[in-house]
Order: C-alpha cells, then structure tokens, then sequence
C-alpha cells in the first residue's frame, strides 16, 4: 500500500462540498509533493497568459477551477497548495518574457 495520496478538490467547488479527485498514490514524500507542485504549476500556466499581475493570477487560481491538492498519509507532509501557488506565481512574474 502507498505511503501517500494526492487528492485535489477545485476551487470552483471547495466551498460548496465540491468533491474529493484522486490525483495519485505515492510511495515517496518526494514523489507526492512532486505530484502536488505539478497540478498547482499546471494550473497556475493555465491561467498565466490572460493575467497581468500576481495578484491577478493567484484571483484566477483561487475562484476558476484550478486545482488544491492535498497530500494524505504518515509522516504528515508540510503543503500548503495557495502558499505554493503564491510562491510559484511571484516567480512566474519576476521571470523574462520568454520570446
């Protein structure tokens, strides 16, 4: 049996008793909260090209659907998906234009 789970809720959802997705099952802390980056990065791409400011981006992350995933299992794992989304949205702003 996995030692991990990823599941995501959606923000769209969360606060109306959105339901649970499975998103993995991992063996390795490393490896669930290599999952866990993942489905916030993906979100956050989606949502990058329309958004002119972080504070845009993370607005567009918290009410358009994206993903928060959450990260079961022993030892307890320290993620905080809108912590990281925040973090990775700065970074995504102080970055060039790639052209």
């Amino acid at each position: 049996m996995a030692r991990y789970s990823v599941v995501s809720i959606d923000n769209e959802t969360i606060g109306r008793g959105g339901r649970s997705e499975s998103r993995g099952e991992f063996e390795s802390a490393e490896a669930a909260l290599g999952r866990a980056r993942q489905l916030v990065d993906d979100a956050l791409l989606e949502h990058f090209p329309g958004a002119a400011s972080v504070h845009e981006l993370m607005a567009r992350y918290m009410r358009a659907g994206s993903e928060v995933p959450m990260i079961y299992g022993e030892p307890r794992l320290e993620f905080h998906a809108y912590r990281y989304a925040r973090e990775k949205a700065t970074a995504l702003f102080a970055e060039p234009p790639q052209r």
